[in-house]
């Protein structure tokens, strides 16, 4: 029975190695058919295809009471290439008779939202916009804008060139940096191929080690997914077309395949058509630093791109020759020479103004932190975004108008959906995303901070803070005497006051009181995330901060107590339709909605009788805001931030030099705040920021004493308090009763 089993056992083992042999064998001649048919489809030197990358804006929805003006909804229209009809008979055309709108859907289906097809009709009156029919209790959603289209079959730039064409330096350059045994191995090169699993079990998804014959495989016959089928296929078909080509061969279509960046929505793919892209040179003239320069951007076009980060691609391109060295392709003289080139690169060509370009150049970066480029650039991703062209138009619009440079955030403060983001001023000149890339100091728009950990710690807009010119002892030894802006001291001033003036001095009384460690956990807690400085410093802003993350550190006051994680992306969708991502809106409780609107209410006072009183009286301003000015040692930044119930947005104003240039927050960045917000709610009836029903007081006091007026004081305030903060002591520096009010109606001592 035994010998029985084992024959049987040993039967098995053959039949189920037959079976996979011959699966595989049938897998293989499937490869190679595949293979001969996608080659035939191309010359050589005209590999490869890429497909659209579509980032799409947000869906606009118009809901019953919606005040958004009939002008800006029949722009939204037009901008979706809607076409006016009588009668709006088709999906894609609307009826506009006043104050009816007829609408004929078109519909979509996107992650997260949908909107059937079909005919709405509403009309605009005195409380804004009403259903007559088909909008339902949600209302109708407009399909989303195509914000921007990276690649596709349309829009790649490539030039073929044989192997003539191409300098020696530049092969040798691709191969010192890409795959080092090019011309031994047979298609793979296993010792690469093993470092490159070892990392793999180590760091799952990280893929590497693969040939410059791999990546033509990937790049012409296979999707870019992560997976070891995809690898093991990969491998096969490198070794394809290395029986099928010369390595030198090979090399030529490789090199005329590969994507080096984008030029606006065309990609550049081969180094002919990269060479008079970056250099304005036929590919045949091009000297060893620029060869080693487009070698080293193979790995990551996007991070290594000349024009971008100058400073990442010369250290890229140095790599490079430092690599063709080690391999005793050049001698030690010419990697001196070439690494002490500069760059000189071709003027990069002008194109017309796109007023999305900062924020679709953000998502691209954030799509790279969980894709790899080809995945971006090349292979039909459909991206969905927080993104309003409206007010992103308005918010280049605003930028446009600053005397140096400039940039701008706009958020929805209750989810923290980013809405509009202007990084600078053009993104033709500067690609630079000064919203999202730099550090600056907030100076006095970082006091609400201040403000906020000591509202915590029990004080109070009544508690009174000493606004004298003091000194400092600093580190070393070095005294440190901070001064108010103006030189003006005021003496004794209440809580509310400070914050409103932005008394220097006032705030750091407040903040030794306080202490740096509450400021900062309040601040962190917030959503600042740089690094600050433990010291009291911090409380005048003297730690440098982004605009977006600064401007969504103030979500938590307009939305009720709730820290937001600033959002861009909400879905991303492969090709063939499958969700490959979704957004994460983060929302946690940071504070309490008593202490969240008491900060607004302080921050409304900066803008009705503060720093920040010219938004009013200057550019017209009449609706409910609140917000905070700042304006950093010499003038070198000037910044506000601001909300009102429905948006939060911040302005950063200054010279990208770091130089002091004179600037102050009211009168550089206030007013591009101003024009932005005006645009943004235009038609739009004023609204209250919402008062919690629970957790606040109000009580009457002198600001003088910070505590309960009495008849005889000569200044009287209702001031809010949270409850149990309120004061108990009425003021002892005036009468009361009968006399204090003689006193205070004749005006007597």
């Amino acid at each position: 029975m035994p010998r029985t089993r084992a024959i049987i056992g040993k039967k098995t083992w053959l039949a189920l190695a037959a079976v996979f042999l011959a699966a595989s064998a049938a897998a293989g001649a499937w490869l190679w058919m595949f293979a001969g048919y996608r080659l035939s489809r191309f010359a050589p030197g005209g590999l490869g295809e890429s497909f659209s990358t579509r980032i799409y804006s947000a869906p606009f929805a118009v809901k019953e009471g919606d005040f958004s003006p009939p002008d800006l909804l029949l722009k939204r229209l037009a901008a979706l290439k809607y076409a006016a009809a009588p009668g709006a008979p088709s999906p894609g055309q609307y009826d506009w008779e006043p104050p009816a709108l007829y609408v004929n859907l078109r519909g979509f289906s996107a992650p997260l939202l949908s909107q059937a097809p079909g005919p709405v009709s509403l009309e605009y009156g005195p409380k804004g916009w009403h259903f007559l029919s088909g909008g339902g209790t949600e209302g109708v959603l407009l399909e989303p804008e195509l914000a921007a289209e990276l690649s596709g079959p349309s829009r790649v730039r490539r030039e073929p060139a044989g192997a003539a064409e191409i300098p020696p330096a530049l092969s040798s350059a691709v191969i010192a940096v890409e795959d080092k045994r090019f011309m031994r191995h047979h298609g793979v090169d296993f010792r690469a191929t093993a470092g490159a699993l070892w990392r793999d079990l180590t760091r799952p998804g990280v893929w590497g080690g693969s040939t410059i014959t791999q990546q033509l495989a990937k790049n012409i016959f296979l999707s870019p997914e992560r997976t070891l089928r995809r690898k093991l296929a990969e491998a096969f078909l490198a070794f394809y077309l290395e029986r099928r080509y010369t390595k030198e061969q090979i090399l030529t279509l490789y090199l005329n395949e590969i994507y080096l960046g984008q030029d606006g929505p065309v990609s550049i793919a081969g180094v002919k058509a990269a060479a008079e892209f970056y250099f304005g040179k036929k590919l045949g003239d091009l000297d060893l630093s620029e060869c080693a320069l487009l070698a080293g951007m193979i790995r990551s076009p996007y991070l290594y791109n000349p024009r971008r980060d100058p400073r990442a691609a010369v250290e890229r391109r140095n790599y490079a020759l430092g690599r063709m060295l080690a391999d005793g392709m050049i001698t030690a003289d010419q990697e001196l020479a070439a690494q002490a080139e500069p760059l000189r690169l071709a003027p990069e060509p002008r194109r017309a103004p796109d007023a999305n370009a900062y924020f679709v150049s953000e998502v691209v970066r954030r799509l790279l932190d969980s894709f790899d480029e080809d995945e971006v650039f090349r292979y039909g991703l459909s991206v969905y975004t927080t993104l309003d062209p409206e007010l992103q138009a308005d918010a280049m619009a605003a930028v446009r108008r600053a005397r140096y440079q400039a940039a701008l955030a706009a958020l929805d403060p209750a989810t923290g959906a980013v809405l509009a983001l202007a990084g600078g001023k053009d993104y033709g000149t500067s690609q630079f995303n000064r919203a999202t890339q730099s550090l600056r100091q907030p100076g006095s728009a970082f006091k609400p901070f201040v403000y906020g950990a000591a509202l915590e710690d029990g004080f109070t807009p009544a508690t009174l803070l000493s606004d004298e010119r003091r000194r400092y002892g600093g580190s070393g030894g070095a005294a440190w005497e901070p001064h108010n802006y103006g030189g003006v001291y005021l003496g004794t001033v209440t809580l509310r006051t400070a914050l409103a003036r932005s008394l220097n001095s006032a705030t750091l009384d407040l903040a030794g009181r306080v202490g740096p460690a509450r400021i900062i956990d309040f601040a962190r807690r917030l959503g600042v995330t740089s690094p600050l400085d433990d010291s009291l410093a911090v409380a005048l802003g003297d730690s440098g901060v982004g605009l977006l993350e600064l401007t969504a550190a103030y979500a938590p006051f307009d939305n009720g107590g709730f820290r937001v994680r600033p959002e861009l992306i909400t879905a991303v969708k492969g090709p063939d339709g499958r969700p490959l991502y979704y957004g994460t809106r983060e929302r946690s409780s940071v504070t309490t909605p008593a202490l969240a609107y008491l900060m607004t209410s302080l921050l409304e006072s900066v803008v009705k009788d503060g720093t920040g009183s010219s938004l009013a009286k200057a550019y017209g301003w009449t609706r409910p805001a609140a917000g905070k000015t700042g304006t950093s040692s010499g003038g070198r930044d000037a910044w506000f931030v601001g909300y009102t119930p429905e948006l939060l947005a911040g302005v950063w104003a200054g010279d990208d030099s770091d130089k002091p240039v004179g600037l102050v927050g009211a009168g550089d960045a206030l007013p591009i705040w101003a024009d932005f917000m005006k645009a943004a709610e235009a038609g739009r009836p004023p609204a209250d920021f919402r008062k919690p029903e629970a957790g606040l007081v109000s009580a009457v006091i002198d600001p003088e004493s910070g505590l309960l007026a009495v008849s005889g004081c000569p200044q009287r305030r209702t001031e809010l308090f949270i409850a149990g903060t309120e004061p108990v002591k009425e003021c002892p520096l005036h009468s009361a009763g009968v006399k204090g009010w003689f006193k205070r109606i004749f005006g007597m001592k």
